[in-house]
């Protein structure tokens, strides 16, 4: 007896080795392969918070475990079979709970899956299959979701090259272990392998696969074997009885076929004892027997004839249907050559008309990438001369510059714009730069030391001493002596104070001083805001007003404020050459490239 297991690649070991023991011949021919699917964030979300996780195979845990290495701790496991438990107690170290009736009927049954209302379940598994388990705990009110992970297809379509292999390995009996791999098998057209195929006894492991091949090819249930499970020991135990059974039915029709063999051999000794027994009337008969004798023999004769006759007319027919069949095969290969031609000569209009429009779309981009790159160039160019003479932006305009460089590094004929770049490069290099920050720092120092300043103020001369009040005796000194009694006679209700100042000027209050600080800050202020906008007039007309102000209100003999008056004399005596006049010559050189 010979067995085919049709179990995928790496399945099967066990039951092979079991086979062979028994020195029954196997022949492995895997009839569906693995495939594994990519698996996208939307799949794996939910089994962070699953409650329930159903493993439908061992492959399914494999194929969850390149993806998820890990499983909530919370989540209770499932698996199918036995084998798909021992996978997720190899890949995750966790225990599942495993039905007795290893398939999606007896996880149904188990009592974890009995009060699932609301609770997240998540099946993983393979493309396709059954939906009984999806169907009955969505009916229970889980919050279902399936990750896929893999997908099993056919190892060969259709699959002749397999059946007639088997068929010259004289198999007998066929494993199979799911519907699709039923369907892979039954993959052909040719009547006489799938004759063949129906007179084979099939193993199969579950009810539903059985069913399944009789409504849908039409197998007799005298072939097919159910197994008690689908591990390889409960496969072979189901194998060993038919074993024997058949080689009983073997032997029984081995024995049918001698004894007919000894049926059919009975009437042949009996034609040659008739034919020996007239053989022998013919020789003691003479005569008349003897030309009755010729005559059946030309009767015969004449009916070999006739169907010789008859087959050379049949012949004949055949002949000249072959070589009609001839003549329409010449005509339809010839036909063939016209549509073939037809098709190429379609195929290279199309292929020309496709290589034309395709030389048009590249032109068009071409010219559109040509008209872009053109943009950026003038853009740059035009960005990088506005940087160095309006704004005297030197660094900027270099660095525009060496962009534009960039852009034009790998363009035909940019040698001389990019000569005049590099020129252009070195002469911003050489630009006398402003000492914009030292000057501003310089004014910021100023600005700190105003309200230390000391103001302009009067310091009263010291009082002159007081005329006496005694009265000369001499006449000529009336006017003294007319002062001296004026002076008696106010002292009582007025005091004068003598000092020897002609004019005093009016006294500033404490505001008034701040005001004039503030002034002196305002014109530094100025001075600093100009000096950063670039603006020369503005700045040393600030300087002028600050100096002006120190020293009409500020007290000159002192040593702060004659400091800082000699650096705002130092300050408008340095030059700002803030409006230099800079002509790039890479203006010319774009400008002729672009042409």
């Amino acid at each position: 007896m010979a067995i085919a297991i049709t179990r995928p690649e790496g399945k099967g070991e066990q039951l092979a080795e079991l086979l062979i023991a028994q020195q029954i011949d196997i022949v492995k021919t895997p009839a569906l392969k693995l495939e594994m699917l990519p698996v996208n964030n939307t799949q794996l979300s939910p089994i962070d918070d699953a409650d329930v996780i159903i493993f439908i195979s061992q492959d399914a845990v494999k194929g969850l475990a390149a993806h998820l290495p890990q499983l909530p701790s919370t989540a209770t496991l499932v698996a199918v079979g036995e084998q798909t438990a021992k996978a997720i107690d190899t890949v995750y170290a966790r225990q599942a709970q495993t039905p007795v009736q290893q398939d999606s009927e007896g996880v149904l049954a188990l009592p974890q899956l009995q009060s699932i209302a609301d609770k997240l379940v998540v099946i993983v598994k393979g493309e396709g299959g059954r939906t009984l388990l999806a169907k009955t705990l969505k009916a229970r009110g889980a919050v279902l979701n399936q990750c896929l992970v893999y997908r099993r297809t056919p190892v060969l379509a259709p699959s002749d090259t397999w059946l007639d292999h088997w068929r010259e390995a004289k198999i007998d009996g066929i494993v199979i272990t799911s519907n699709a791999a039923i369907d892979a098998i039954f993959n052909t057209t040719n009547k006489g392998l799938l004759a063949w195929l129906n007179q084979c006894h099939f193993y199969l492991v579950s009810q539903r696969s059985a069913d399944h091949l009789m409504r849908q090819h039409q197998v007799a249930s005298s072939h097919i074997t159910v197994a008690s499970g689908p591990n390889d020991e409960a496969i072979f135990k189901c194998i060993m009885p038919e074993q024997t059974q058949q080689g009983s039915q073997m032997s029984e029709q081995q024995n049918q076929q001698n004894e007919t063999r000894a049926v059919e051999d009975k009437p042949v000794k009996q034609k040659i004892s008739k034919v020996g027994v007239l053989a022998l009337l013919v020789a003691l008969a003479g005569g008349t027997a003897t030309t009755g004798l010729i005559i059946h023999g030309q009767q015969i004769s004449d009916k070999t004839y006739l169907a010789l006759a008859q087959l050379q007319q049949q012949n004949s027919q055949l002949s000249e249907q072959l070589n009609t069949t001839r003549e329409q095969l010449v005509q339809l290969q010839s036909q063939q050559k016209q549509v073939d031609m037809q098709i190429e000569s379609r195929l290279a209009a199309q292929t020309q008309q496709f290589d034309t429009q395709l030389q048009a779309a590249l032109s068009s981009a071409q010219q559109q990438v040509s008209g872009a790159l053109s943009s950026e160039v003038l853009y740059l160019q035009r960005m990088a001369q506005f940087k160095a003479s309006a704004e005297q932006d030197f660094q900027g305009s270099i660095a525009v510059l060496q962009r534009l460089s960039d852009v034009l590094q790998h363009e035909p004929n940019t040698t001389g714009v990019l000569s005049a770049i590099a020129q252009d490069i070195a002469l911003l290099n050489a630009q006398a730069k402003p000492q914009l920050e030292s000057r501003y720092l310089q004014l910021h120092g100023l600005l700190a030391q105003v309200p230390e300043l000391e103001l302009q103020t009067l310091r009263l001369p010291e009082q002159t001493a007081a005329s006496t009040a005694q009265l000369s005796s001499d006449v000529s000194d009336w006017q003294a002596n007319l002062l001296r009694t004026w002076e008696n006679l106010v002292d009582d209700f007025i005091t004068i104070r003598h000092r020897e100042v002609a004019v005093i000027d009016p006294l500033l209050d404490k505001q008034e001083q701040q005001l004039l600080k503030a002034q002196l800050r305002s014109h530094l202020s100025q001075a600093q805001s100009a000096l950063m906008d670039k603006q020369a007039s503005v700045f040393f007309s600030a300087l002028s007003s600050a100096q002006q102000t120190l020293i009409s209100y500020f007290k000159m003999d002192s040593a702060a404020v004659q400091a800082m008056h000699d650096e705002l004399v130092l300050m408008q005596g340095q030059s700002l050459a803030f409006n230099q006049t800079v002509q790039l010559r890479s203006a010319k050189a774009v400008q002729g490239w672009l042409k």
